[in-house]
């Protein structure tokens, strides 16, 4: 064949320096050619043969089993791997060096770092089994196990004994396709087409058996109909397209906007000016959500021809303006690519010819801020600095805002006012004096107003309820509920009242801004619930400390014999009794004990040598001992015998080897008895307590005692099937 072609060639060209530069090329060709067929000929007979093994698979919600099957399998040759979330490979060879490979596009997505594999420790009848699991990135019912179980017809049978059969299928609803009329069904082909066609698209990105946002999706498809009716009349409407991505189907997309089947739902917008994609939470209707899209009628910046045209736009928003050489600036491309992330948060405004410095323009403040960050990134570092200064520097705070403050993720100012009292011009100086130091802190704290009929309940895990006075100032450090607070206590050191402390405002902003200052460094104490503190104690009376005293508690003038207790336990009001009437006993000696009482319903208790659960009905008897310089937090020495609940003269032995005083242990337990006597406890018996109810904001029901008076209930005869109530006597 070579000669044929050598001859050919030169008969064709008609040169011998053709047929030398083709007789090079086909000796070298000619070299490899036979060192292929060498390598060839050494491999053992039957090597260059593949075979898809045989498999079966099964489930259940959580995990997925996939069992290959290799006959003589060599154990040495197996290699399982995930190149993506939605391949499987397997390899391996049997003992006659023939290849086994199995490639399968699953139906869904699996988690890579959590697959296993193991092989069987004996083979049955029809080979060795390789068991492969894996984890689903959905917890659900799989209908398939592949993309497309044709290829694997006669190879893939169902393992029933792994296949959890209480699944039920799930039903999968033909949305696209009801919808066909109103919403485009986006593909990889097609995203840009569409993209091109609207400049605006919305989309649903969904899995066809997820319901947890059906509401969502109704909303969605109620909306995309809306605006294509109103498109007929408004040329803005054209310009935003809906369409829906079918996660499974999908793989591409629904890995790039993060598909996922959870409670929260989200939508995602892609506009061909931003150049990226944004989130837009779900919406529970249609007006909603178009009243949300309505800010994609309007370019993302606003360009201006002069300075002045963007005094208009600063008498009714916030303002981002700023001056580059041309469209074709580089930093007018980031400044544009932030500027579609921040749609509806506030106007941007651009002037071309001239570089000028970026300035925010707050809503109705004749103030700006300058930004002097990069822009030689993709943008993060505007947008960072933008987020801040798109909210007002303080706004009255509702659950509606919530998700704004979380996304800002900087620690929240809060300030309480009380809107129960006609003080206007109180609350005037206030709010000028919080804003002058939200100035100070923009960009490091956000700060809110907060109601006392509707936000009260927070200054209890500010340490701000005991006593509740307002205004009220504090921080948390984010948003979230289980926040660690810091609160500011406007004790008689710092203020005569919290009135004169707000009145005299240059006093109250440099307290304030220390404060903001000493938080963020972490400095300023964390705060905790807190009872009162106990003011005008006289020597045999009970000491009650609170978490807002805690330092008597570390470091006390005279050693303490201590009980700590909550108030929920059972027969509360004779054990406060017996206390009461111990320091009374005990009133002799108070240059050496002071009985003292701390209760951990009421207060933070911190875990420690002793932890203790806030809501313990336990009663712990402790002796503190004054500090020393080896000590590391309060002296503390518990009763261990009992470990609770001590009958009053184990306590006493207690103090009396604790203290080392020279006390009649018999005497003093004789006294303390005809004390109780003559100070006896009320008849009323406490009932125990369930925390549940006291977090479900349930404590005030106590007293339902009086519901005996229900007797005369006669006229619901009608009730006859009520009967097995009878249990319910106790509630005389």
């Amino acid at each position: 064949l070579a000669q044929a072609i050598l001859a050919a060639n030169f008969e064709i060209n008609g040169g011998e320096k053709y047929f030398v530069l083709w007789k090079r090329v086909l000796v070298a060709m000619g070299k490899i050619l036979i060192a292929i067929l060498a390598l060839s000929c050494a491999v053992l007979p039957g090597a260059g043969k593949t075979s898809m093994p045989k498999f079966k698979w099964g489930q259940n919600k959580e995990v997925l089993f996939v069992s290959v099957i290799v006959r003589d399998l060599n154990r040495d040759s197996v290699v399982v791997t995930l190149p993506s979330e939605g391949d499987l490979h397997f390899r391996a060879k049997n003992n006659a060096a023939e290849e086994q490979a199995l490639d399968l596009p699953l139906r869904e997505d699996v988690k890579v770092e959590s697959m296993k594999w193991e092989i069987a420790p004996r083979p049955d009848k029809y080979g060795t089994v390789v068991l492969i699991t894996l984890n689903k990135v959905h917890k659900h019912r799989w209908d398939l196990l592949v993309t497309d179980p044709k290829k694997f017809k006669g190879s893939m049978d169902k393992d029933w004994s792994r296949e959890d059969a209480s699944l039920e299928p799930e039903e999968e609803v033909p949305y696209a396709e009801d919808h066909a009329s109103y919403m485009t069904s986006m593909t990889e082909k097609n995203l840009q087409k569409t993209l091109s066609k609207f400049g605006t698209v919305i989309l649903n990105v969904r899995f066809p058996w997820c319901t947890t946002c059906k509401s969502g999706d109704d909303a969605f498809a109620k909306a995309a109909k809306e605006a294509k009716s109103r498109g007929k009349k408004d040329k803005g409407w054209k310009k935003i397209g809906f369409a829906v991505v079918d996660a499974r189907e999908q793989r591409g997309l629904a890995r790039r906007f993060g598909a996922r089947c959870d409670d929260k739902c989200e939508y995602k917008v892609v506009s061909e000016e931003d150049g990226g994609h944004s989130v837009m939470k779900s919406a529970w209707s249609e007006s909603e959500l178009l009243a949300s899209l309505s800010k994609y009628l309007r370019p993302a910046v606003q360009k201006l021809t002069a300075a002045s045209e963007a005094e208009q736009i600063k008498e009714s928003n916030t303002t981002c303006l700023a001056g580059f050489a041309s469209e074709q600036d580089a930093r007018y491309a980031l400044f544009k690519r932030v500027a579609g992330l921040m749609r509806g948060e506030l106007v941007f405004a651009a002037i071309f010819g001239s570089e000028a410095n970026l300035e925010v323009w707050p809503h109705k403040q004749n103030y700006s801020w300058n930004y002097d960050g990069t822009w030689s990134d993709n943008g993060t570092a505007l947008h960072e600095w933008l987020k801040p200064r798109a909210i007002p520097l303080i706004q009255p705070y509702d659950w509606q805002l919530r998700e704004k403050y979380e996304t800002l993720g900087l620690p929240l100012a809060k300030v309480w006012l009380d809107d129960e009292k006609n003080e206007p011009s109180l609350q005037k100086i206030v709010l000028h004096a919080v804003r002058r130091v939200a100035k100070q802190f923009i960009g490091k704290l956000a700060f809110v107003e907060m109601k006392k009929a509707t936000h009260s309940y927070e200054l209890r895990e500010f340490g701000l309820n005991q006593p509740e006075e307002y205004p009220a100032f504090g921080i948390a450090s984010n948003s979230s509920y289980d926040a660690t607070k810091y609160g500011f206590e406007i004790t008689p050191e710092v203020a005569a009242s919290s009135t004169e402390f707000w009145k005299d405002t240059d006093s109250a902003i440099d307290k304030l801004s220390s404060f903001c200052g000493q938080v963020l460094a972490g400095t300023w104490p964390v705060a905790h619930e807190t009872g009162p503190a106990h003011t005008n104690w006289t020597a045999g009376e009970v000491k009650r400390l609170a978490w807002k005293t805690w330092k008597e508690l570390e470091s006390p003038g005279v050693p303490l014999l201590l009980e700590v207790y909550g108030k929920y336990r059972t027969d509360n009001d004779k054990k406060l009794k017996e206390t009461e009437n111990l320091a009374r006993i005990l009133a002799s000696h108070s240059s050496a004990v002071t009985v003292a009482a701390y209760d951990t319903a009421d207060n933070y208790w911190p875990t420690g040598k002793f932890s203790r659960e806030k809501y313990s009905s336990d009663t712990e008897w402790f002796w503190v001992a004054k500090p020393s310089a080896t000590n590391d937090g309060p002296a503390m020495t518990k009763l261990s015998k009992p470990k609770k609940d001590a009958p009053m003269k184990t306590v006493l032995e207690f103090l009396k080897k604790q203290s080392g005083m020279d006390m009649d242990v018999a005497d003093t337990f004789s006294k303390f008895e005809a004390e109780m006597q003559a100070n006896p406890p009320s008849t009323t018996t406490t009932t125990s307590f369930d925390p549940s109810k006291h977090e479900a904001g349930l404590d005030g029901l106590g007293g339902m005692g009086g519901l005996g008076g229900l007797g005369g209930m006669g006229g619901m005869g009608g009730m006859g099937g009520m009967g097995g109530l009878g249990g319910m006597g106790g509630m005389g």
